[in-house]
């Protein structure tokens, strides 16, 4: 440490002890308060019921000596004694107190130069917290209390307030007093810019003062302000004209005054109090309703020790943010210094967790020395816990960090927090239900909805699954690999809520009554109980059936066994022990051992031929089952393929299956063969192929190359099945087979058409109705079976009934509707996009070219002048009704708006056109122009406009159109006439203003007003030298007149 920093150092410790002793001097230099405890904090002190905001808080108390409310025991200035006694290093207040309350802004209460009153002129007891006039608290009872709901809330100050730091001394030297103010920035990121140093001198006690009651005044009344250059400004002493401007830094800046007189304070040193406030905005006072008040103190408010527990984190090591009964979390927090002074007095960090009001220690850390000096170290403590000694029914559990045995810490409210982390609990079940038919055909499946309840607040059905199994009813054969889906969530935030799963049984299934059991699994693989719905679906019995193909080749005359393998199937009974029989004369028998019907096809010996081709055999099919209700067994056709000796033989062609949109082809030879006359075996690859016939050829389109064939669907949607009749020739003798080509159906979603939807506008609040039903369509569903599934609209609402979308939006933009349409199975999404739109754009042109709704012309924008605005409609713009125009007057460089004027055009004045003079009035309500004097520089006149046309259509300006003040006045000499004219008439206006303000000036100090009055008439000599200035000779006199 350098010599002059040790000697600086010792200088404040000594101050700071006098500080004590005296209660001269104080310094408050406050540190961000992490986070408060979950029970604020409550100290009661006369009567004062308020909380600690966790900041200094400053307000601004309006009193008068016949005050009775003022003065009452528990009233106004009770009530803020009150909070400075309970909360002495968190409230800074002044009191302006004035003779009579009918006239409350005198020189006596402080409403001198530089000083800007921006509070009421008459009533009391009256307060502004925050120097804003929003946080205004008039009146007041007997309670104490009336300023703490103010106080307790924050009373206005701006958020960063406690990111500044803020000391304040005084002391007597001689007849003067030393007093100084320092200031510094101690946040992370910028500090505000444009500030001002509020400072002031009060009395304490306020024995200078005394009500007409006869009972004592208040506190702290405003005695003088301290004001720039080591001057001050009192009721009627004196010359300070302007509070400093000051820049905060992270470095301490101090403003210090020794020319200020002890008597300023009757009574002296020992009933003066230095109040400082650090502001933005630029004048003293501000006023309004934003937060500008950075930070305050006062000379009574001493250094405090304070140290605090931030930053408390709890992780899971397992992930997520929340924990299973056995996972190991990780807790830690930090312990910093927030005060002013270094903390070396030792304590713990405490890590604990809460079992409702039961708190329970996890591990301690200890508290190392924490210096106050920017950049000092800071603990952070750690601790692991794990959590299998929880209660297993709580759905959360607090984790926490805090400071046990510490010493002479001053601010408990920052010494504990607290972190919930939600308990991921075992989810329960719920019983399963089947959607739809509980009879399930064979081919079909059954829908089920698995349900659950997640048990805790971690989980959701978005997060959670479901264990789904099938056994035969009573048999506990638990089985999954019949199940699918899960995928689609159903009656979403309902007491129903759950997936949907399907079930397809088998073929090898037995019919009959099945159970079906769920469980649900959430995101850590936590499962319930199983949820065992009994006889939930029933399994129909499978009827026998009877394929025709592929047609097997017999030949004529000769007794032939034929495998029904893949001819005859049956979903329950195996094809040996089914029993075949039929009335045909082909008929042989049937021969169940190895599963072969014999069958013959006898020469004609009448037509002298074989009965060649496909020739039928109808047979019926016994399975055993209870077909009386239809009074006969189940029954098919068998088709043979009947050939001569010595023919080109088929064999049975394999069905072909080819998806919708897909292609395949067959190889044909290995399905051939030949004999001579004699029998003996020829080469098949000898014989001739070709197509006979196609019995569908929108569906599949088929082609011959060599001995391939080849088959192709003729788009995308078509299904069916066709038959191709084929024909194989050996030159002499021929033999025609068929195959069947199978499209294997897959669903397609259902299709809206979006033609001149897609994209739409739409009025705001304005429904509209379109008709989906009419552009809907499925080619694989039957009408009625695919409807609108869902639809959604962002900024509004969108319902489908009974096929008509209507939508209808309560905010302007760009919109989207979500429309998704379903057959049961697949699903389609669509959006359209929607501009919603309030009104239709009011547009202002500054150029005088026909364009646009309206056209103004703004005169007069040099600085000190006051603009006139010209303005008409454009030949464009239609009929309107109601023209509502809004003026305003803000500042570019400062940001504010100080003037504001709304008003309707008088519309039988829509072919002349208005004039309007930019007298704008003042936003702040007190019955003057924004600009008294003109415009300043970086001053701009805003205009906004709605207007309503003759068909009821709105509308409005999207931004406001700005005229901007960038120009002083030129020269008189660079002047064209008319400016010069002006100029000249508005100097001797101003003279003779100022020269009656001083002549009525009661307080004997005009000095500035003086000079300001020579600058004037200085810039009126100017001006007359110009030989085209009309300067009455007696009118004025310059400043080098007599």
């Amino acid at each position: 440490m350098k010599a002059s920093t040790r000697s600086l150092a010792l200088v404040i410790v000594a101050v700071f002890l006098g500080s004590l002793a005296s209660g001269m001097m104080a310094e408050l230099y406050h540190s961000p308060v992490s986070e408060l405890d979950e029970e604020p904090v409550v100290q009661e002190s006369h009567g004062t019921h308020a909380t600690s905001p966790g900041h200094v808080v400053f307000g601004q108390y309006i009193s008068s000596d016949n005050c009775g409310h003022c003065s009452k025991q528990g009233g106004g200035s009770d009530a803020h004694h009150s909070l400075k006694v309970t909360f002495p290093d968190e409230y800074v207040y002044v009191t302006y107190m004035s003779a009579s309350f009918g006239s409350t802004n005198t020189a006596r209460a402080g409403a001198v130069s530089p000083y800007n009153w921006a509070w009421s002129t008459g009533g009391a007891p009256d307060a502004y917290f925050g120097d804003r006039t929003d946080k205004r608290q008039s009146g007041a009872d007997s309670s104490y209390t009336t300023y703490d709901s103010l106080f307790s809330s924050g009373g206005g100050m701006h958020s960063t307030v406690n990111d500044y730091g803020m000391s304040a001394a005084i002391s007597q030297n001689g007849g003067t007093y030393d007093i100084s103010i320092s200031y510094r920035y101690t946040g992370s990121g910028s500090p505000a810019s444009n500030m001002k140093l509020y400072a002031a001198l009060v009395d304490k006690d306020c024995t200078g003062y005394s009500y007409s009651s006869g009972i004592p005044h208040g506190y702290n009344c405003w005695m003088a302000w301290l004001t720039s250059g080591d001057t001050y400004k009192s009721k009627n002493g004196g010359t300070g004209s302007s509070f400093h401007s000051v820049t905060v830094s992270s470095t301490d800046t101090t403003e210090s005054w020794t020319s200020v007189p002890t008597s300023v304070v009757p009574g002296g040193i020992n009933k003066a109090v230095v109040v400082a406030v650090l502001m933005s905005g630029n004048q003293v006072s501000v006023g309004g309703s934003s937060p500008h008040v950075y930070h305050a103190t006062d000379s009574t408010m001493g250094p405090k020790m304070d140290i605090a527990v931030s930053g408390l984190q709890v992780s899971n090591d397992a992930g997520g943010a929340s924990y299973v009964r056995g996972d190991t979390v990780s807790i830690q927090a930090d312990v910093k210094n927030t005060g002013d002074l270094d903390y070396t007095s030792g304590g713990s960090l405490e890590f604990f967790y809460k079992n409702g009001a039961t708190t329970t220690s996890i591990d301690t850390v200890s508290i190392p020395n924490l210096n106050v000096a920017p950049g000092s170290p800071y603990l952070t403590g750690t601790a692991t816990f794990d959590t299998s000694s929880l209660p297993s029914n709580v759905w959360s559990t607090n984790f926490g960090a805090r400071l046990v045995g510490i010493s002479g810490d001053m601010a408990s409210s920052n010494n504990v927090q607290e972190i919930g982390v939600d308990h991921d609990r075992v989810p329960l079940k719920k019983t399963p239900q089947v959607l739809g038919s509980d009879v399930v055909q064979r081919g079909d499946f059954v829908t089920v909805l698995a349900k659950g309840d997640p048990n805790d607040n971690v989980d959701t059905i978005d997060t959670m699954t479901f264990d789904v199994e099938v056994s035969p009813a009573g048999q506990n054969a638990w089985d999954a690999s019949i199940v699918s889906g899960g995928e689609n969530v159903l009656y979403r935030d309902t007491a129903q809520e759950g997936r949907e799963y399907i079930i397809t049984p088998s073929m090898s299934m037995a019919a009959g009554d099945y159970d079906v059991r769920t469980r649900t699994v959430d995101s850590r693989g936590q499962t319930s109980d199983w949820a065992t719905m009994s006889d939930m679906f029933e399994l129909a019995n499978g009827r026998p059936m009877v394929v025709a193909n592929p047609v097997p080749t017999v030949m004529c005359d000769l007794s032939t066994k034929v495998s029904m393998v893949g001819h005859v199937m049956d979903p329950e009974t195996p094809l040996s022990d089914l029993i075949i029989t039929s009335d045909s004369s082909n008929f042989v028998a049937w021969h169940a051992d190895s599963e072969e019907l014999e069958v013959h096809f006898p020469y004609d010996d009448m037509r002298q031929q074989c009965p060649l081709g496909q020739k039928g055999i109808e047979i019926r099919v016994d399975d055993g089952g209870d077909y009386s209700d239809s009074g006969e067994l189940p029954y098919g056709t068998l088709l043979f393929n009947v050939i001569e000796n010595g023919q080109p033989r088929w064999a049975g062609l394999p069905i072909q299956v080819v998806d919708e949109g897909g292609s395949g082809v067959l190889g044909l030879t290995p399905y051939l063969s030949d004999t001579d006359d004699t029998g003996a075996p020829v080469q098949a690859s000898t014989l001739s192929l070709q197509i006979i016939d196609n019995s569908h050829p929108d569906l599949v389109s088929v082609e011959l190359r060599g001995s391939t064939l080849g088959y192709e669907t003729v788009d995308d949607d078509v299904n069916g099945e066709t038959v191709v009749t084929l024909r194989a020739s050996d030159g002499e003798q021929y033999s025609d087979q068929t195959v069947t080509i199978r499209i294997n159906p897959i669903n397609d979603a259902p299709r809206l058409d979006m033609t001149d939807i897609e994209s739409i506008d739409l009025k705001l609040n304005r429904q509209k109705v379109i008709n989906l039903n009419s552009r809907l369509t499925d080619v694989d569903t039957a009408q009625g079976n695919y409807y609108v599934a869902s639809a959604f609209a962002t900024g509004g609402t969108a319902v489908v009934i009974s096929g008509d979308l209507r939508i209808q939006f309560d905010e302007v933009g760009l919109q989207t509707v979500s429309i998704s349409t379903s057959d049961g199975y697949a699903t389609n999404s669509y959006e359209i996009s929607v501009n919603v739109f309030d009104a239709l754009p009011f547009y202002v042109s500054t150029t005088d070219d026909g364009s646009g709704h309206m056209y103004v012309h703004m005169a007069d924008t040099y600085e000190t002048q006051t603009p006139t605005a010209s303005f008409s409609l454009t030949d464009s713009a239609p009929t309107y009704n109601v023209i509502s125009v809004t003026w305003s007057l803000c500042n570019e460089l400062s940001g504010t708006c100080d003037g504001f004027w709304e008003y309707d055009l008088d519309m039988s004045r829509s072919s002349t056109g208005w004039t309007e003079e930019m007298n704008i009035p003042s936003s702040y309500g007190d019955g003057g122009y924004a600009r008294v004097n003109g415009m300043r520089n970086m001053d701009y006149i805003g205009l906004t406009v709605r207007a309503v046309d003759a068909t009821g259509q709105e509308y409005k300006t999207g931004e406001t159109v700005k005229w901007m003040t960038t120009e002083a006045l030129p020269e008189p000499a660079d002047m064209d006439d008319a400016l010069l004219e002006w100029y000249v008439a508005d100097l001797i206006a101003d003279i003779a203003a100022l020269e009656a303000e001083i002549a009525a000036d009661e307080s004997g100090d005009t000095t500035s007003l003086e000079q300001n009055l020579m600058t004037l008439k200085s810039n009126y000599d100017v001006a007359c030298e110009d030989s085209r200035a009309n300067c009455p000779s007696d009118e004025v006199k310059g400043s080098g007149g007599d």
